[in-house]
């Protein structure tokens, strides 16, 4: 099944008609939407298993509807996914609307929603269960988890119960209709042993073997349903560890950002008391030395003009003379005749370049306060560079402390109503926690003793009302009913478990091969190891396996647990008798660059279709251009609301 295209309108923080298209080209087989925090990537996400899946028991309708379209009197939502599986061409479209005529201000119970399906142009069925029942034949909804999820959450994959796993094998790849088999031979079987047991009541014999076989049979069932209980508890326990965990993770950065935060205010603190004093610093430099930087600078341009000034000959009352009496000369020094022409020059120049012995003393002493200004002239100019340095400093300081101010109000948002005490319950609900599974763990070891004592008697308490079924035709037919979906069950479940043992072995090749590509230290494991109990193994080069289990301190890092849980995911995916997109949000989330440069080379070879959602933050540069050639097409999301309740819209779409 291929995605071709979404159409969102008005769902959550989506406003108006949004639509996403999702070509594929060759390798080009991917499409990211970029968007920052809160802007629309979860509920993108969201808006998928909604259109597929409907809304979850906790939504409530009317929220899921834009606030700000509700508040334009907009009361409709709808998502709309077009897809391609096989030749067929389906329309899935998931509506909320009002129920009726809208009197005042609506309320949920105001709202309904509705699910229409059409294939290849044809509407289906109206009943919501044929309906349901047909999206699941494409992806069904247990089996969703492995196609569709949050790249920061995946770390509960690696820590699953081994039920759970089993679970998630059979219903991942199509083993899941042989287990309905199988529990429906149960019940026909459990209907012919009724049958039988009717019949032996009715020769009025052996009713004490018919007390007995009633009362194994309850004890049977009381046990099994303590199994099924103790296991819930386990598996809930097991969750509960996980999110209290990853609660206790999340208290410890915030810890950490406490201490940041801590540190910053004082940087922020000793930076303005270095800046109140620089700044007085400065003050006192300008109020000292004022006049000599002006001064200085003054004296300077003088100097610049003075140098700048044309080199003119002057000529002093002798000179002159001398040119005086070379005019009444005949013949001039350069030997040509005195002309008039000459004497006119020689009179013109004496009269431009004659000085008189006042204009000498005036230059004379000009020289000399120059000479003297020019003793204080590096003083200046020294006070002049103090001063500038002291505001180049202000500067910087005002910089840092800015800076620092924005990270220390994005720590404080980041903190909000910090508890430590609260840190410290977890931890302890944690090892609460860790002694309510252990105990769960104990009785249910003990319940599987006392089951198979009772099944064992009620065993031989089958064998003995078979033999008296067969003295009479009636009841022989009744037993050999039985003895048929007997062995017809066992058929069946022999094939299951042959087919879940091979399908295991693929998983386990296939989550293995891609776990070697993405983890960091390859050469410390040999592989992923799905054991007989189907709970997860990490197998060391040395051939040593243990289990990752919540809580365990030996557990991998929590980097390296998120690379198992894709891996596995990777492993069931391509296993998998569905064909689906595999649709991630945030895939690079709190994983190391290590980890990040591995992961986003294999991101295009997940599946033949691979869309995630992401901000520009986790997917840097340098992974954009390591994703450059699978990337078909990119969507920038924006948020164009300046209010609470946001107004995501798609900024840019570029297509390649």
């Amino acid at each position: 099944m291929i995605f071709n295209s979404l159409r969102i309108n008005n769902y959550r923080a989506y406003y108006g008609e949004c639509n996403f298209d999702f070509p594929i080209d060759g390798e080009r087989n991917i499409s990211i939407l970029y968007a920052d925090n809160d802007v629309g990537k979860s509920c993108f996400f969201s808006a998928i298993l909604f259109c597929l899946y409907c809304p979850k028991d906790s939504d409530d309708l009317k929220d899921l509807i834009n606030v700000n379209a509700q508040s334009e009197k907009c009361y409709h939502a709808a998502v709309s996914l077009f897809v391609e599986n096989g030749s067929d061409k389906i329309e899935i479209s998931r509506i909320i609307d009002l129920r009726g005529k809208l009197e005042a201000t609506p309320s949920s119970k105001d709202f309904k929603c509705t699910l229409e399906l059409i294939k290849n142009d044809v509407p289906l069925s109206s009943e919501e269960d044929e309906k349901a029942d047909f999206i699941n034949s494409l992806v069904h909804q247990d089996a969703s988890q492995y196609f569709f999820f949050d790249g920061e959450k995946i770390n509960d994959y690696s820590t699953a119960s081994g039920s759970q796993y089993k679970d998630a094998i059979a219903r991942v790849l199509g083993i899941k209709e042989v287990d309905n088999a199988v529990e429906d031979l149960g019940l026909l079987k459990k209907e012919f042993e009724k049958n039988r047991d009717a019949w032996i009541q009715t020769q009025n014999k052996y009713q004490d073997i018919l007390q007995q076989k009633m009362e194994a049979d309850q004890k049977v069932a009381e046990q099994e349903a303590l199994l099924r209980q103790y296991e819930q508890e386990i598996n809930a326990a097991n969750e509960q560890i996980q999110k209290d965990e990853d609660k206790l993770k999340d208290f410890k950065e915030i810890s950490e950002k406490v201490t940041q935060k801590q540190k910053l205010s004082e940087e922020i603190k000793q930076l303005t008391d270095d800046l109140k004093r620089t700044r007085q610093e400065q003050s006192e430099c300008f109020q000292k030395n004022a006049t000599l930087m002006l001064a200085a600078s003054i004296f300077a341009k003088m100097q610049q003009d003075t140098s700048s000034e044309p080199t003119e000959y002057h000529i002093t009352e002798p000179v002159k003379e001398y040119l005086v009496r070379l005019m009444e000369q005949p013949i001039c020094v350069c030997g040509e005749p005195m002309t008039d022409s000459h004497k006119e020059k020689i009179q013109a120049f004496i009269q431009d370049h004659l000085v008189t012995d006042d204009a000498i003393l005036v230059e004379k002493e000009r020289r000399a306060l120059f000479n003297v200004c020019a003793q204080y002239q590096p003083h200046g100019f020294q006070t002049r560079a103090a001063y500038f340095s002291l505001s180049e400093e202000i500067w910087k300081k005002e910089k840092e402390r800015s800076a620092k101010k924005e990270e220390f109000e994005h720590l404080r948002k980041d903190i909000g109503s910090f508890n430590e005490e609260a840190g410290e319950r977890i931890i302890q609900d944690i090892a609460n926690m860790e002694v309510k599974k252990q105990e769960a763990e104990t009785r249910r070891t003990k319940t599987q003793v006392l089951l198979e004592q009772d099944q064992e008697k009620l065993a031989r308490l089958e064998e003995k009302l078979a033999e008296l079924s067969q003295l009479d035709k009636e009841g022989a037919l009744c037993q050999k009913k039985l003895e048929n979906t007997i062995a017809l069950e066992k058929i069946f479940s022999v094939y299951r478990n042959r087919l879940l043992e091979e399908k295991r072995a693929f998983v386990e090749k296939y989550a293995t091969e891609v776990f070697l590509q993405i983890t960091n230290a390859p050469q410390k494991y040999k592989g992923i190891k799905i054991a007989s109990d189907y709970s997860l193994l990490l197998e060391l080069t040395n051939g040593e396996t243990y289990q990752i289990e919540p809580g365990r301190t030996l557990n991998p890092s929590t980097g390296q647990s998120k690379v198992i849980s894709l891996s596995y995911i990777a492993g069931l995916n391509r296993s998998s008798d569905f064909a689906a997109p595999v649709i991630i949000d945030n895939p690079l989330g709190l994983f190391s660059d290590e980890h990040r440069a591995a992961i986003t080379r294999f991101l295009p070879h997940m599946g033949k279709q691979v869309i995630f959602m992401v901000s520009t933050g986790d997917l840097t540069e340098k992974y954009q251009n390591e994703l450059k050639p699978y990337v078909k097409t990119v969507y920038k999301l924006e948020n164009h609301s300046d209010q609470t309740w946001p107004k995501t819209v798609i900024a840019s779409k570029e297509v390649y």
